[in-house]
Formats: structure tokens, C-alpha cells, sequence
């Protein structure tokens, strides 16, 4: 179960875990429209691609804030502006590992 918790993330309980909560990033919002479209579209991709449900789930907030800092609600990211929005961040490196990017 995944339950989106805006700008704090969300909480993932995971086949047979315990609930998690995984937070969300700062950045600096300008609009939240598409924002939950961003995420759920990121999370069933990731899960598509075969990353776990939490690496998922991170990979998914980290689309859901980039998807804020643009106006609009088509606004989610990318694989590479996702790439370029993690760069430097060990969030990145896990996406990269799962992906065989």
C-alpha cells in the first residue's frame, strides 16, 4: 500500500513489511497540479522496470517534486531531467544501479 503525503513523501508498506515512511525533497514549490499524477506514474514505472517497491517509491517522490517546480499539470519529469533533478544524490545512484543506466 502507498499513501502520498504531499510534501512529506509518503508511506509505503511494503509486500509483507512494516509501513515506512519516505520523505519527500525540498524544493521550492510553484505549483502542486499533476503532482500526484507524477508520482503514481513514476511509482508503477519504476515497479514496471523492476525496482523494489521502496526504490520505487523514492524514485517517485523524487518526480513528484520535480513535477512542483513547473507550472502545469503535465509537469512530470523524464527519465534524464529525473537524472539531471538527482544529480549528486545517492538517490540517483540507486535508480541508475536498479535501471542499468
Amino acid at each position: 500500500m502507498l499513501l502520498r503525503a504531499d510534501a512529506a513523501g509518503c508511506w509505503l508498506v511494503p509486500p509483507g513489511g512494516e509501513p515506512l515512511h519516505l520523505p519527500g525533497r525540498r524544493v521550492t514549490a510553484v505549483d502542486s497540479n499533476g503532482a500526484g499524477d507524477a508520482h503514481t506514474g513514476a511509482f508503477l514505472a519504476f515497479l514496471g522496470h523492476g525496482l523494489d517497491p521502496i526504490a520505487a517509491a523514492q524514485g517517485a517522490n523524487a518526480a513528484a517534486a520535480f513535477a512542483v517546480t513547473r507550472h502545469g499539470p503535465a509537469t512530470g519529469p523524464t527519465l534524464d531531467e529525473l537524472f539531471d533533478f538527482l544529480d549528486g544524490d545517492p538517490a540517483a545512484a540507486l535508480l541508475s544501479a536498479a535501471l542499468r543506466r
